[in-house]
Parts: structure tokens; sequence; C-alpha cells
């Protein structure tokens, strides 16, 4: 096991040495142990309310209008209001006040989970990477992959991340209607590349990105949320029947990925080839008996980051390109800003206030609740998944007045609160990658802005539809560039 900085103080180290104190993390529980919590919990009825239909059309309402959904769900339940998803149906309490999503953010690693909450993506991401680790492993995974996102590391990486957005804006048509998303997803996957294996080229890096984006065009379907791996076999041959050729396509291209990442960390292992990326952090680190990371561990992560820190960021760049088609006023008060060259700030608070109004992810990594804990007044047993909403939060009137209109001036005098801002989670499982993603959304705007005029091709708002997890522009963000 990695040691870490634990968020009480206690005596840690980073891997370069050892950490006697570490506490024996919690004993996972089976899914046997898990489905008995299940049980008893549904069985429970001190939960809140919340609709009555099947598991399976909730899940549908989810997928096919997310924000909508959860906004029915609180004009008629108020929050929090309990849905059931999954198979077997499976409880979600979703908070969306400022003081239970506190609580929730605060509670003790042993208490809340995470990792399993992130079982939609493991197909993905394996089980060894951040996202699906607790406690302890994931404090210190967390300390040496945050080493390659922060500070002097993205700042030497800007001036890549810059040519990146330069170069790919350059090359998207002109003077025609696009769906701009799949082509900032590439963008996006490009940078988190950069940030991943270095600014060193590898030809095996290109086949890999384009490996990696036909694995995620395949999952744009409801059923890629079913986590396969924990279904009983009965369930798994029915979901394989289901979509055949789209598993096994899946498949063949997850074989591909894998190929590629081992033979590229085989070699940089091989050869010596460290450095501040995070493949070469992770290459360098040692466990307590100073044995050197599994290669599995480390492809885990590297796919971690692929999924997580791009659809996400591809999102919100087309929701702030579709809505500054929509809003003429602010688009030519940002032009007038970049082509002035001496702030940032309206850039900034348009940033923030397009993460407000669309948050990538309309609801945070689901908690399952492993010990009893209270929240809001009201106790929660094991087997509950608590579910955090950015979404509803960002669009409560008592804390956002107006909370539909798109408003940058709200953040240009006020800093985002660390409880009613919630775009980027918080508390431990806060995501590492909010500084690439601040830098990635402002370059590509400065480029789109600055240079090209933008229409569409018809004035209707597209709505929200979810893309795995994550919440896209329904139409892929239909907009025309054209030289300014």
């Amino acid at each position: 096991m990695l040691n870490a900085e634990k968020a009480d103080g206690s005596t840690v180290s980073d891997g370069n040495g050892s950490c006697p104190h570490m506490a024996a993390p919690t004993p996972r529980p089976t899914q046997d142990t898990v489905a008995e919590w299940v049980k008893a919990s549904n069985a429970e009825s001190g939960l809140p309310p919340g609709p009555s239909m099947s598991s399976v059309m909730q899940t549908l309402g989810i997928w096919s209008r997310p924000t909508a959904f959860f906004e029915r769900c609180r004009a008629r339940y108020g929050t929090p209001f309990t849905l059931h998803i999954r198979v077997p149906p499976t409880p979600f309490v979703m908070l969306a006040s400022p003081d239970e999503i506190k609580q929730m953010f605060m509670a003790p690693a042993d208490v809340l989970w995470a990792g399993e909450g992130s079982s939609s993506i493991e197909k993905y991401t394996g089980q060894t990477g951040l996202a699906c680790l607790d406690e302890d492993r994931h404090l210190a995974r967390r300390r040496l992959v945050n080493r390659s996102m922060q500070g002097e590391t993205v700042q030497r990486a800007s001036a890549d991340i810059a040519a990146i957005a330069e170069r790919d804006v350059a090359s998207w048509p002109r003077g025609e209607v696009i769906e701009l998303y799949p082509w900032v997803h590439r963008l996006t996957l490009k940078v988190v590349f950069r940030i991943v294996f270095g600014p060193e080229p590898d030809r095996r890096l290109d086949e890999l990105l384009d490996v990696v984006m036909s694995m995620m065009d395949i999952n744009d379907k409801p059923t890629s949320v079913v986590p396969v791996h924990t279904l009983s076999p009965r369930a798994a041959r029915i979901l394989t029947a289901f979509r055949p050729s789209g598993i096994r396509r899946f498949q063949e291209l997850s074989a591909r990925a894998d190929k590629l990442i081992y033979e590229v960390l085989e070699d940089r292992r091989r050869d010596g080839v460290e450095g501040e990326d995070m493949v070469g952090l992770m290459l360098a680190a040692r466990d307590e008996d100073g044995s050197p990371l599994d290669l599995v561990e480390i492809r885990d992560e590297v796919m971690t980051n692929f999924v997580a820190g791009t659809t996400t960021t591809a999102a919100s760049i087309s929701w702030a390109v579709e809505h500054l088609t929509r809003e003429p006023e602010i688009r030519q008060r940002l032009v007038d800003e970049i082509k002035a060259g001496e702030s940032d700030a309206y850039l900034t608070a348009t940033v923030h206030e397009l993460l407000r109004r669309r948050p990538p992810l309309p609801t945070s990594i689901p908690r399952l609740v492993v010990k009893p804990i209270e929240i809001g007044g009201r106790e929660y047993k094991p087997g509950v998944h608590l579910w955090g909403s950015p979404y509803l939060l960002h669009h409560d009137e008592s804390v956002y007045p107006d909370p539909y209109s798109f408003r940058p001036e709200r953040f240009l005098d006020n800093a985002p609160g660390t409880y009613t801002w919630i775009p980027f989670g918080g508390g431990r499982r806060r995501c590492l990658g909010r500084a690439i993603a601040d830098l990635e959304i402002k370059c590509v705007l400065r480029e789109i802005l600055g240079n090209y005029e933008l229409s569409r091709d018809t004035p209707q708002p597209e709505r929200v539809r979810a893309k795995l997890v994550t919440a896209v522009p329904s139409r892929n963000a239909r907009v025309a560039l054209s030289p300014a």
C-alpha cells in the first residue's frame, strides 16, 4: 500500500519511506454483504420519499433527461428524496442543501465509501484506480497523483495545453454547422495524454487516443452505466444478448488499449524514464516494502484519467459555446477582454457561472454508507447510497437568486462557496484535475472567441442528456464557426 498524507495530519510518507502508524483499512464488504444491506435498507420506512415507478423507469428517466427528472422529483418530494436504481433496486438518497452536502463531504472515510459508487465506469478503470479506492489507499494514491496535476507541474504544462488548444481549434471545420462535442472531447484527451505521459512523442499514443475515443463512443447508451462485472452470470448473459456487437467491440478495444498502455509502461520502466508526468511519478513510487507499483495499478490510473479527466471538461466547453451563442452581450464582453489581453476576470467569472449553470456531473460520486451516519437529522444505515446533486444545489433560489439565468456577474466580486458551488465535488474526493480543467476551458474559449464568430442552426437551447455519467448537450452543441 502506498503511503500518503492523511487528513488529520498524522505521520505519513509519499512513497519514499514507510509509515508504521497507518491504520488498517476497513475490510471491503462482499457483494453478498452489500446485497443484504440493500435488502434491509429497502425495507426501512425511514428513508425520504421518492418516486414509486420501477427502477428501470427511474434509470431511463435519469439517462434521457437527468436534470429535468431531478427537478420533477424535487418539485414533488422536496429534498432529500430517494431513488431506487440499479439491479437489484438500490436506494439512492439525493441531497441538495449546502448543510447536508457539507456533512456528506466531511464524513469519516470509514463511514462513507465512494469507491463502490464508481462501479459504472469500472469497465474502463479497473478496480485499483483512484476513483475506486477508499480510506488510506485512496489518500495515498491521491497524494501521488496530485503531484502531476497541481502547482508548478501544471504551470510547466500550460504552454503545451495552450498549443494543443490552438492547433486543434484551427483544424475544426469552418462555416458549417458541426456537432462540437466530439471535436472538443478529442482535444481534452490530447491534454490528458500530455499530463499522464509527458511531452515526449510516442507513435503508440496516437493509436491509443483513437482506441479510447472509440471505447467511449460505444458506451453512449443507457446500458453503459450497468456495472456488468457485478451482475450474476445469468444477468450478464441477458445484457450481452441485448447488445452483443457493442459489448464484443468494447472488449476488443479494451484489450487493444491495455496492450498499448502496458507496452509504454514496460518500455519506460525498462529504460528508467521517470519525470513529473503521472506515469513517471507512479513508476518511481514504492510500497511500504520498497517494491514498485504493479503495472495493473498504473494502467487503471491511466484509464481513470482518460475517462474522468476528459468527458467532464469536454462537456463544460461544449456547454460554454452552446450558451454563448445565445448570449451575444456576454460573448462580446468576453471578446473585448480577450483582445485587450489585460485581465481574465470576466472570463474566470464566466467559467464559474458556466459550471454553476451546467455542472458536467449533475450528481456527485455516490457514497455507500458502511457505518450508520446522521445527516440532516436523519439516520442512514449501511446499504444506502448518499448522492449529492450539484445541479439541484446550483439551482436553489435560496442559494442563487434567479438561478436559471446565465449571469457571470455573480462571481465577479464573489468567489464560489466551498459548499454552494461544487462542480468538482468536495471533501477528500474533490476532483484533482480542477486546475487543468480550468486552464483547458479558458484556453479553448480564448481560441474560439478571439478568432471566430459563432452561429447556430436553431434558436432553441439544447436539452441535457447523459453520456456515461456526464451531462452533455442533447445535440452535442451544434454550432458553426466562421472567421471573425
